[in-house]
């Protein structure tokens, strides 16, 4: 019995998300999780909107493509058969430091007492009334399965407190019946817990050591990370950058310059005055721009995956701060917030001492990396740096492009991005397929642009479904379909030999062939929206590529999926040159490798 100075466990989980500022829920309905969702309901005035999806892998992506952008959203399943097809969804979200809620309705109490003591399975379940808990544990960083109202408000808190505090997904399962039982109601709002371990002294060391090593140095880049947008930084960056710049009157032929990375392309405006380019910084790339005199700083940047071609790039000329601590060098300052590094950065530059740190130089990458910005030839056949110029000179700042994992991520990464956010990727992740689901969410985050999806055929039969999602909430987004008709980056990885321009003779294997489990099933793309709604098309040209990209600016009010037409064999330009001196998977054990001439 509820009364007047209480209220159900559903009620309060309600006003401590929309205390948080949350305005969108994804998922599939389901009806453990129906007493939350109809109290959300009820509220005519709640500012939750609840979205259905058309399943919910595509649910978690389009979740996480919207917290992206927004900051925070949500997802709403049902117990373990819906749970379950978001492990990989999820795990994307924590690895790339994603804030989402993922809330699971379970079996009541009573059906779990049956099925434990009288051995009857309910429906949705394995026989363990907890696998789903446990699964998710590893993958948030906060996890809780309520099973009674009195310790509910507190485990609802903690776990929404520990999301704010690191930016991560929280799990958050409820028990049926406990979702309408009585609960006091929420006291105060939640904030991060980061602020409490802030180490100001430790901050300072950090600040002092980065201007002793800037004093070694004459030379400066900066490289603009993924934290920056995750933690709303993006104007304290270009502050601390204008103040390098102006307050220090370096020069205008050799101000300092910022680059991003795959995972943190457009963070900034890449039509900004000093961005040099969007780059892979491997050990060899680090090498050239730093030599022996010269500084990288990272800010809020990961030494992971795509952005360092999984390599470790620290040296005693690098300094990285993220959220939770600062490398100068080889030496780690713990406990130091990236905000509190930057504002603390930028105070040093301020009223440092004129001296060596007053005329720093600032770098250049050794090659341009921007390589898409002239356009092709109409009659021009296509492939990816064909199709990714052409992509090129049709994106404004109206367009955000959503990339997918594999070779369009890595054509993508040379296109210029005008809008500041206009470019998500799952970078670091990389599961195939994110892009179309993903795109659902980014456009409800960001209504006002166009949004361009590139991904591959493989990719694109993971979540194709998302086109009808894409439809079914009246959205405008661009599918393009790049069909080679293989898994081509799993192909480059273990036998990269059959993309080559001069293909190596191994007489003992076949290594000329693309493998039968690579081939993909073959499609008709530009038919799947007779299906799932909007309009499909196709291009095997330049030509005909620049008549449909005219057609879909011409009609703003519908959702395309554009089929276009690749060689097998063809690869990106970045990809072609590294086949010249990578060594596949299936090439290593071959005693004959390197042969001369590999081109």
């Amino acid at each position: 019995m509820i009364n007047s100075t209480q209220m159900t466990v559903a009620l309060y989980l309600k006003q401590r998300l929309e205390q948080l500022g949350l305005d969108r829920m994804f998922g599939v309905a389901g009806n453990y999780t129906a007493p939350l969702l109809n109290t959300i309901l009820e509220d005519k005035t709640s500012p939750i909107t609840i979205s259905r999806n058309v399943n919910e892998m595509c649910a978690g992506y389009a979740a996480d493509g919207y917290a992206r952008l927004k900051g925070l959203s949500a997802l709403h399943v049902t117990y373990s058969v819906g749970a379950f097809s978001l492990l990989n969804t999820i795990a994307g979200s924590y690895t790339e430091q994603v804030s989402l809620i993922l809330i699971n309705g379970a079996p009541t109490n009573k059906e779990d007492a049956v099925e434990r003591y009288a051995g009857l399975m309910y429906a949705h379940t394995t026989g363990d009334m907890v696998p789903d808990i446990e699964l998710f544990r590893s993958i948030t960083v906060g996890a809780e399965r309520i099973t009674n109202a009195v310790q509910a408000c507190f485990q609802i808190d903690s776990v929404l407190t520990a999301m704010l505090t690191y930016k991560r997904p929280v799990y958050i399962e409820v028990t049926e019946d406990v979702w309408r039982a009585p609960c006091n109601p929420p006291q105060g709002t939640l904030s991060s817990g980061a602020g409490a371990i802030i180490t100001a002294s430790v901050t300072n060391q950090a600040v002092t050591a980065t201007m002793q090593l800037l004093q070694q140095c004459n030379e400066l880049i900066l490289w603009a990370g993924i934290e920056l947008q995750r933690f709303g930084l993006e104007n304290s960056f270009l502050q601390l950058l204008e103040t390098i710049n102006d307050t220090y009157g370096i020069s205008n032929d050799q101000p300092v310059h910022f680059v991003t990375s795959p995972l943190s392309k457009s963070v900034i405006s890449e039509n900004h005055a000093w961005f040099e380019g969007c780059v892979t910084l491997t050990q060899s790339e680090i090498q050239s721009l730093v030599g022996t005199g010269g500084c990288v700083i990272g800010l809020g940047a990961w030494t992971t995956g795509k952005d360092t071609g999984n390599q470790n790039i620290r040296s005693s000329n690098t300094i990285f701060a993220a959220h939770d601590g600062v490398w100068v060098g080889a030496v780690f300052y713990p406990l130091v917030t990236l905000e509190s590094y930057m504002g603390a950065l930028r105070v040093a530059f301020i009223n440092a001492v004129p001296g060596n740190t007053a005329q720093l130089k600032g770098l250049r990458l050794t090659s341009p990396k921007l390589l898409l910005q002239k356009s092709v030839h109409a009659a021009t056949d296509l492939n990816y740096d064909s199709f990714f110029s052409t992509l090129q000179d049709w994106i404004t700042e109206q367009h955000t492009l959503v990339v997918d994992a594999g070779f369009p991520l890595v054509g993508a990464q040379g296109v210029k991005v005008p809008a500041r956010d206009g470019f998500v990727a799952q970078a670091s992740w990389l599961a195939i397929g994110y892009s179309v689901a993903a795109a659902t969410g980014v456009k409800l985050a960001q209504p006002d642009q166009r949004i361009a999806v590139v991904m591959g055929d493989g990719a694109f039969h993971e979540t194709c479904q998302a086109v009808a999602d894409h439809y079914a909430y009246g959205q405008n987004n661009v599918v393009f379909v790049l069909v080679n008709g293989i898994y081509g980056i799993e192909q480059e990885i273990v036998n990269p030999n059959v993309f080559r321009t001069q293909p190596v003779n191994y007489p003992d294997r076949q290594l000329d062939s693309v493998y039968p489990y690579n081939i993909l099933p073959s499609w008709q793309y530009s038919k799947i929206t007779d299906a799932f709604g909007g309009e499909g098309r196709k291009a095997t040209t330049v030509a005909e590529l620049q008549q449909i990209m005219q057609e879909i600016d011409r009609r703003t009010d519908i959702n395309f999926v554009v089929e276009v037409t690749i060689p097998q064999t063809a690869v990106p330009a970045a990809i072609a040159r590294a086949i010249g001196t990578a060594v596949g998977e299936d090439e290593i054990e071959n005693p004959a490798w390197p042969p001369v001439g590999v081109y």
